[in-house]
C-alpha cells in the first residue's frame, strides 16, 4: 500500500465520523469514503484489475468521483480521471489512448473492453496537449505522488484544513487538491460543476465553506482579487493559497487582497505534468513589498533542477514515467541525466532513477539559489493553467473541411492570454467546429480568415507578420437606453474595446468565464438581480444581459 493510502487510512481509524468530503448533496465521512472505496475495489479486482493497470474514471464532479478514485489504488490500479465537459470526441479519445479496460461511470457501474498492458508502480495517468494533435498520457508513479503530498503538507501546513477543489477533472492539480485534504485530515469541498465555472459563486462558496486550502492558476486569483472590491467579500478564512500552471505576476489589486489576508501565505508552485511540482517559493513579508514577477524558487524535497543550454532539466523521484504508448516522445523528453561538465549522471538525493525531464522552460538562476522563469524555449504556451501546444490546434483545424492553410499563436486580448487561429479558407463555423472536437482551453478565442499566411523573406512562414486581431467590427443598432447603456460600458472596460453592439456575443468578442464574472460583479452593485454565469451565457449579449437585469428589479442608481 502506497504512503498515501496509508495517511488516509491513518485518518479514517482516528476519527471514522468526521467528514471527509461536502458536495451540494451532502457530508460524506471518512468511515463511508473508505467503505465504498473498498467495495469498489473488490469488484475490479475481481474483474482482474493488473497492478499499474489503468481504470477511467467518468463518474463527473460527484462523492462518487473520489470514492472511484480512491477504489483504484486500494485495487492497485492507476486512475484515469475525464473531465465529461470535454467534447464526445476528446472523451472517446482519451478513453482509447489511456488503454484502459475499466471504466468507471456514474452509479459506480463498471464497464469493460478487451485487456490492456499494465505498469506496475502506476498511481495516475494525465493528458497534456502535444503537437501532433492527440494529446499526450503521461503515466506517473506512486512514488512521485507520495514525495508530492508528504512535501506538500511538510512545506505548508499538515493541518486538517478545509480545501476547495478547483482544478479541472483531469488535470494534474487535482491529485494534489484530494490527497492533501484526505491525507491530513482535512475536508475536501467539492463544487458542481456550475459552481466552478462561475467565479462569482466561487468567492461566495470560498466564505460559506469557510475555505483554508486554495489551489488555482494565477489568472484565476487575479481575477478573484478583481472581484473582491466589486462583490465586499474577502475569504478570510484562507490560510494557503498555492497557484501553478503559468507565470505569476503581483497586481496591484492582488497586493491588496492579501493585505487584507494576514493570516495567508500565498504559495508559487512549478512544475508541468511530467513531474507535478518540482520547485517552489512562498512569499514572504508585506504584500507591498513582494516583486513584480516572484522567482519559481528552490528544487522541492526529493528533486533537483538543472540548467542545460537556459533550459530547465528535472531530475528526481518525482518524475514520471513518461508518454504511454510513445517511446519516440518519451524519448525526446525523458533522458538521461547529466553531470557537471557531462560527467555521470548524478540523481537526486532519493531519486528513484537518472533519467531528467526536459521542461522546455527556459530558466536563470541567481546567485541566491533561486530559479526565475523567462518563458518557454518551444511554441508552447499556457493557457489558463494548461499547457498548450498550438500545433495540436493547427492539426485540427487543418483537418476541417474548406481550410487550406492555417496558423494558430498566443495573444493577450482582454487581459488574458488566449490562442488566436489564422486561416486561408473560410472562417465561417470553425471555431464551433474546433469546439466540438477540443476542451475549452484548446479552442481559439478568434478565428481570422487571411487570404494567404505572411512568409518571410526566405520563403518560411512568419508568424510575427500575422495581424493582431481587432475583434469583430461592431455590428447591429449600438445599446438602447440606459441599462443598455450601462452593460455596454462594462463589457468595453473588460475587453478592453472602444465599442459594443447590443447584440454582439461576448464570446466572439474574446470574453471568458473568468471575465464574465467580473462583468457580473461590476454590474451587481448596481442592478440587484442575480444573474449567475449559466443564465448570462444563455444569452451573452448586452441586450441579453441587460433583459435579465431588469426581468425582476429596477437599477440602484448611485449618486
Amino acid at each position: 500500500m502506497s504512503r498515501v493510502l496509508e495517511s488516509i487510512r491513518e485518518q479514517v481509524r482516528a476519527r471514522p465520523e468526521a467528514p471527509a468530503l461536502v458536495t451540494p448533496a451532502g457530508t460524506t465521512s471518512r468511515a463511508e469514503l473508505w467503505s465504498r472505496a473498498g467495495r469498489l475495489a473488490e469488484r475490479l479486482t475481481a474483474r482482474g484489475l493488473l497492478p499499474g493497470e489503468v481504470v477511467v474514471v467518468h463518474t463527473g464532479r460527484t462523492e462518487e468521483l473520489l470514492v472511484a478514485v480512491v477504489a483504484t489504488l486500494r485495487a492497485g490500479g492507476a486512475f484515469c480521471v475525464v473531465d465529461p465537459a470535454y467534447p464526445p470526441a476528446r472523451i472517446r479519445q482519451i478513453h482509447r489512448d489511456s488503454g484502459a479496460r475499466l471504466v468507471v461511470t456514474a452509479g459506480l457501474e463498471l464497464h469493460g473492453r478487451e485487456p490492456a498492458p499494465a505498469r506496475e508502480g502506476l498511481a495516475y495517468v494525465v493528458f497534456t496537449s502535444g503537437s501532433t494533435g492527440r494529446p499526450k498520457a503521461v503515466g506517473m508513479p506512486h512514488r512521485a505522488v507520495d514525495n508530492l503530498i508528504s512535501w506538500t503538507l511538510a512545506s505548508t501546513s499538515a493541518l486538517p484544513l478545509r480545501t476547495l477543489q478547483f482544478a479541472p477533472l483531469g488535470f494534474d492539480v487535482f491529485v494534489q487538491e484530494v490527497f492533501t485534504a484526505l491525507c491530513s485530515g482535512g475536508v475536501l469541498h467539492l463544487p458542481s460543476d456550475e459552481e466552478r465555472r462561475d467565479l462569482l459563486r466561487v468567492a461566495e462558496l470560498l466564505d460559506e465553506w469557510r475555505i483554508e486550502r486554495l489551489f488555482l492558476p494565477p489568472v484565476a486569483l487575479a481575477r478573484l482579487a478583481d472581484l473582491a472590491p466589486h462583490t465586499g467579500r474577502c475569504p478570510r478564512s484562507l490560510r494557503e493559497v498555492a497557484v501553478a500552471g503559468e507565470a505569476l505576476r503581483i497586481t496591484p489589486q492582488l497586493r491588496r487582497f492579501f493585505e487584507e489576508l494576514p493570516g495567508c501565505r500565498l504559495h508559487n508552485h512549478y512544475g508541468p505534468s511530467e513531474t507535478h511540482v518540482a520547485v517552489a517559493h512562498t512569499l514572504t513579508g508585506p504584500p507591498r513589498s513582494w516583486p513584480d514577477l516572484p522567482p519559481i524558487g528552490t528544487p522541492v524535497t526529493g528533486f533537483e533542477a538543472r540548467v542545460v543550454d537556459g533550459e530547465l532539466w528535472l531530475t528526481g523521484t518525482g518524475v514520471g514515467y513518461g508518454y504511454l504508448n510513445d517511446p519516440a516522445g518519451t524519448a525526446r523528453r525523458f533522458v538521461p541525466a547529466q553531470g557537471p561538465a557531462g560527467g555521470p549522471a548524478v540523481p537526486a538525493q532519493g531519486s528513484a532513477g537518472n533519467l531528467a525531464y526536459r521542461t522546455g522552460d527556459l530558466v536563470e538562476r541567481r546567485p541566491d539559489g533561486t530559479l526565475h522563469y523567462l518563458g518557454r524555449g518551444d511554441e508552447q504556451v499556457k493557457i489558463r493553467g494548461h499547457l498548450v501546444d498550438p500545433a495540436e490546434v493547427e492539426a485540427v483545424l487543418s483537418a476541417l473541411p474548406g481550410v487550406r492553410e492555417c496558423a494558430v499563436v498566443a495573444r493577450r486580448t482582454a487581459g488574458e492570454l488566449q490562442l488566436v487561429a489564422y486561416v486561408v479558407g473560410g472562417a465561417a463555423g470553425l471555431r464551433e467546429r474546433l469546439a466540438a472536437q477540443l476542451p475549452g482551453h484548446l479552442v481559439p478565442a478568434h478565428v481570422l480568415a487571411l487570404d494567404s499566411l505572411p512568409l518571410s523573406p526566405n520563403g518560411k512562414s512568419d508568424r510575427s507578420g500575422l495581424p493582431a486581431p481587432a475583434g469583430p467590427e461592431v455590428r447591429g443598432d449600438s445599446p438602447h437606453g440606459a441599462v443598455e447603456r450601462d452593460v455596454a460600458s462594462v463589457w468595453s472596460g473588460v475587453l478592453d474595446r472602444a465599442e459594443v453592439g447590443r447584440d454582439q456575443d461576448f464570446r466572439a468578442l474574446g470574453g471568458t468565464s473568468l471575465s464574465a464574472a467580473l462583468v457580473l460583479a461590476r454590474l451587481r452593485a448596481r442592478y440587484p438581480a442575480r444573474v449567475d454565469l449559466t443564465t448570462f451565457l444563455s444569452a451573452p449579449t448586452v441586450r441579453g444581459l441587460a433583459r435579465q437585469l431588469t426581468q425582476t428589479h429596477d437599477p440602484v442608481r448611485k449618486t
